[in-house]
C-alpha cells in the first residue's frame, strides 16, 4: 500500500511542475488551443496525456526529418496511432533536412529547429482556434543547452538557457527532470519511442547528455535545479541591461550614435547597443574593438570586422558601416516645377511649392534668382571635387560640409541641385553666389521621410 502512494507521488510531481511552470510564467493560454510538437519521444508524449483532457482544442503536429529512414517513418506512424487512441487531431509533415541542411551550409540540428518553428507558426497562423506552440523542452534539456552555450563561450544571453515563453512558444514542461516525465509515463501507461540517434556521442548535445551532465549531477544532484536557477537569475539581468540598451537606441539618429550618448553608456550597455545596430556579426571580439575605439575616439577611424561590416568613428558620431553602402546609386533627376520626388533619398524637392504630406518634414530651403541661373535644373548626387562660388570665394563641397560640421552619414544624403554651370545650391547650407536671392522668385525646399532617423539639416555642435 505505501510503495502504490509513493508511486503515485512521483507521478504526480510532473503535473505539479507543470502547474508550477504554467502559473509563474504566465502560460494558461494552453488550456483554450494549443500547437503541440509531437516527437513521440518520453517527453512530448507524456506533454500530450497531461493536455489531452485539459486543452480545448488540441493539435498533434509530428516533423519527420527524413534522417532516421525506417526508423522515422515508424516513429510518424506511432505518434498518429496514439492521436487515433487519445482522439486528438494530429498532421505529420515530412522535411528533407538533410538536403537542405546541405544547402543552406548549415548543421542538420540547426536545419532541423528552423524547419519545426516554421511549421508550427504557420499552422498557428492560419487556424485562430490555436493559440500558442507548446514544446516539450524539459530541465535537463535545458541544462545541456547552458553547458552547450558555455562550452562555445556564449554571453549571458546564451547562459540563460531555454526561455519558459518565447513569443508565442510555450515550454510548460522546463521545470520538469527527465526523471519526472519517465515517472509519469511509467504511473499512466504512457507509450514512447526511443530516437536511436539520442545515443550517437558524435553529436555534442548528446555528448554534453550522456558524459558531462552526469558528472556534474554527482558533484551536485541539484544541478539541474541550479541552472533553472541561473536562467531566472540572468534573464532578469538581460531584461534590465536591454531595457536601459532600448533607452539609449532612442537616441541613435540615422543608425549613428553621438559622442556623448557612447561614451556614457555602461560598457555592458553599450555592447548591446552595439549588437542591436550592428547585428549577428557584432560578436565578442568585434564588441571590444569598437568599444577600444569609442575610448580613444581618434575622429576618422575605422575597424573593419569583417562580414562587410565596419565601425567608424567621426567627429561628434560612430556607428557601423556595411559594404553594400559604399557602394553609391548615382542620382539625377531633372526638376520641374512642383513636386520632384526622389526616389533613391525617398526625398521631395518642392519647386515653387509646399509639400503638404505630413510624413515629409522641411529639411531645407533657398531662393534663387531665375535670371541668373543657366539652362535646366537638375539634382544629383555630391561628386569629388564638387565647388561653389559663396561669399566671393570658390569653396569645395567637402569643406563646406566639414566647416558646418555636417556629419558624413548625411552627407551622402544631400541633394545637390544644378544648372549647366555646375553646382547652383545645397538647400538650407550653401547656394552660389549671383543665383542666391533672398527675394528670389524660384523657391527650393527639400523635404525627408523619416526625419527623425536623420534629418538632412541636422549639424553637429
Amino acid at each position: 500500500m505505501l510503495l502504490w502512494q509513493g508511486a503515485l507521488r512521483q507521478g504526480d510531481i510532473l503535473e505539479n511542475k507543470i502547474n508550477e511552470a504554467v502559473c509563474r510564467y504566465g502560460m494558461e493560454e494552453i488550456f483554450n488551443g494549443a500547437i503541440l510538437g509531437f516527437s513521440g519521444g518520453a517527453d512530448s508524449g507524456a506533454l500530450l496525456h497531461y493536455l489531452k483532457d485539459r486543452c480545448g482544442c488540441l493539435l498533434a503536429v509530428h516533423i519527420n526529418h527524413m534522417i532516421r529512414g525506417s526508423e522515422a517513418d515508424r516513429d510518424e506512424a506511432f505518434c498518429k496511432s496514439v492521436c487515433l487512441e487519445y482522439g486528438v487531431e494530429f498532421k505529420s509533415f515530412k522535411v528533407d533536412i538533410p538536403k537542405l541542411s546541405r544547402e543552406r551550409k548549415q548543421g542538420l540540428e540547426e536545419t532541423a529547429r528552423q524547419e519545426r518553428y516554421r511549421i508550427f507558426s504557420e499552422l498557428l497562423e492560419a487556424d485562430s482556434r490555436y493559440k500558442c506552440i507548446v514544446t516539450a523542452h524539459n530541465a535537463n534539456d535545458n541544462a545541456e543547452t547552458v553547458l552547450f552555450n558555455l562550452a562555445r563561450g556564449s554571453g549571458a544571453n546564451g547562459l540563460c538557457g531555454i526561455k519558459p515563453v518565447f513569443g508565442k512558444i510555450y515550454r510548460p514542461l522546463i521545470y520538469s527532470t527527465r526523471n519526472d516525465i519517465i515517472n509519469y509515463c511509467n504511473d499512466n501507461n504512457v507509450k514512447y519511442v526511443v530516437d536511436s540517434t539520442n545515443n550517437d556521442t558524435d553529436y555534442t548535445r548528446n555528448r554534453i547528455r550522456h558524459l558531462v551532465l552526469p558528472q556534474l549531477m554527482e558533484i551536485n544532484p541539484g544541478f539541474l535545479d541550479s541552472c533553472t536557477r541561473l536562467g531566472e537569475i540572468l534573464r532578469q539581468d538581460e531584461e534590465y541591461i536591454w531595457c536601459e540598451a532600448k533607452k539609449a537606441l532612442s537616441a541613435v539618429n540615422d543608425g549613428k550614435i553621438h559622442k556623448e550618448v557612447a561614451k556614457s553608456l555602461d560598457g555592458a550597455v553599450l555592447s548591446r547597443v552595439l549588437k542591436a545596430l550592428g547585428g549577428q556579426s557584432v560578436d565578442f571580439k568585434a564588441t571590444k574593438a569598437c568599444i577600444a575605439l569609442i575610448d580613444k575616439w581618434n575622429t576618422g577611424k575605422m575597424v573593419n570586422l569583417g562580414s562587410g561590416l565596419t565601425f567608424k568613428t567621426e567627429r561628434d558620431y560612430c556607428g557601423f558601416i556595411r559594404t553594400e553602402e559604399t557602394k553609391r546609386t548615382e542620382l539625377f533627376y531633372t526638376l520641374n516645377e512642383g513636386i520632384n520626388y526622389i526616389e533613391e533619398l525617398d526625398a521631395i524637392i518642392a519647386v515653387n511649392c509646399d509639400c503638404e504630406k505630413e510624413e515629409y518634414r522641411l529639411s531645407g530651403s533657398v531662393k534663387l534668382n531665375p535670371e541668373n541661373i543657366s539652362g535646366q535644373l537638375y539634382v544629383r548626387n555630391k561628386r569629388d571635387g564638387d565647388c561653389v562660388k559663396s561669399a566671393g570665394m570658390t569653396k569645395k563641397l567637402k569643406r563646406v560640409f566639414c566647416d558646418l560640421h555636417i556629419p558624413s552619414h548625411l552627407r551622402s544624403r544631400l541633394p545637390i541641385i544644378c544648372d549647366d554651370g555646375g553646382v547652383l545650391a545645397v538647400p538650407g547650407i550653401v547656394a552660389r553666389d549671383g543665383a542666391f536671392d533672398k527675394k528670389g522668385k524660384l523657391s527650393i525646399k527639400t523635404y525627408f521621410k523619416s526625419f527623425s532617423n536623420g534629418g538632412i539639416n541636422e549639424k553637429e555642435e
